[in-house]
């Protein structure tokens, strides 16, 4: 992620966390700022935001690398070493039901907080056309919990720390159940480079 994405989103976190103070002074009358306070308010805004932007860029970019390698180490991720996975890099990868799955760690969810996640890869195209948006939009609407979300050509499940550590068992389950979900789809298998070869192609094309 390029590191003014870090800037907008930090952005965006302050401006609303700043609108809502506001109002509420608005509503209840106490409103008294003037364009001095309110330019300091903006830059306070500003100067934050590129502060905490940065941190979360520099952690993403250079030391989540290094804990994403260090955590797969552990009981959690070299369980799954017992049942077929192998160790690449800073994630594992193996077949349920054969379907490719990659399994990580990642530091920060979209919550904050430490998870398991698990991909399932599926081949995105269907007759040789790519899976457009309404069939992922509708099969999201279908899933009756928070964890997982269907993406181009993959199915992905977040299991947050907050939960409870992830057990090899519960996760497997999930796995075995997602898989035969997918296949019942008549979503196809794919080996990981290939999947890696029609996603990057794929960005390319959505981006011109």
């Amino acid at each position: 992620m390029k590191i003014l994405n870090y800037y907008r989103k930090a952005l965006s976190y302050f401006s609303i966390i700043a609108l809502s103070t506001l109002l509420s002074t608005i509503i209840t009358g106490s409103f008294n700022m003037g364009i001095d306070g309110f330019f300091h308010l903006l830059l306070l805004i500003i100067c934050l935001s590129i502060f905490i932007g940065t941190i979360f860029f520099t952690y993403d970019k250079y030391v989540g690398p290094k804990l994403r390698v260090k955590k797969i180490k552990t009981t959690k991720f070299t369980d799954f070493l017992k049942v077929g996975f192998k160790t690449e890099k800073d994630y594992l990868i193996g077949k349920i039901n054969g379907y490719t799955v990659i399994i990580g760690y990642n530091w920060r969810n979209s919550n904050g907080s430490e998870s398991l996640i698990t991909m399932i890869l599926f081949d995105p195209r269907i007759n040789g056309e790519h899976l457009n948006s309404y069939f992922l939009n509708k099969w999201q609407e279908s899933i009756k919990d928070d964890y997982n979300y269907w993406e181009y050509g993959r199915l992905f499940t977040d299991w947050p720390y907050g939960n409870g550590t992830p057990k090899l068992k519960s996760v497997l389950k999930k796995l075995d159940k997602n898989t035969k979900l997918i296949s019942r789809k008549g979503l196809k298998k794919i080996e990981y480079p290939e999947w890696k070869k029609e996603i990057e192609n794929y960005i390319s094309k959505v981006k011109n």
